[in-house]
């Protein structure tokens, strides 16, 4: 694990709570820490962190990775959650909120494959098979 990595992928989370948090004009007063319990050992560390306006950040890490949940209020009044959680195979967010975006379900095809398709893809399959290769261009190469 590369904990450099890690630690960035927070820096990041915590810079979008951060530009994501609401901006108070000059009738609102400034917000109040609530909460604030920090803990470090080694490479181990844990955050749990309250604001009065909303913000809340509870995180910890170690040499296996980083997890967290991160929330706050948008600018429209919605509570927005996000979860992190960060390790040897990559990051990943989630938002039980419903605040991230989701991929499209796959599209099923309106038509069948043409015939003519369906034998160029079996004569390519079969030719593959006998040791034939192609560049990029599509043009054999000779061995």
């Amino acid at each position: 694990t590369n904990p450099t990595n890690m630690k960035s992928a927070v820096f990041v989370a915590l810079l979008a709570l951060a530009a994501a948090a609401p901006r108070p004009d000059s009738s609102l007063e400034s917000a109040e820490l609530v909460h604030d319990e920090r803990a470090q050992e080694g490479a181990s560390y844990s955050t749990n962190v309250e604001i009065d306006n909303g913000i809340s950040i509870a995180e910890s890490g170690d040499d296996d990775g980083v997890q967290g949940t991160y929330q706050f209020t948008a600018p429209n009044g919605e509570i927005v959650v996000l979860t992190l959680v960060a390790n040897a195979g990559g990051a990943q967010f989630e938002s039980p909120s419903g605040h991230l975006p989701v991929a499209p379900l796959p599209v099923q095809a309106i038509h069948p494959i043409p015939q003519h398709a369906l034998e160029a893809i079996a004569l390519a399959a079969q030719q593959r098979s006998a040791g034939v290769e192609w560049n990029q261009q599509g043009f054999v190469l000779d061995k």
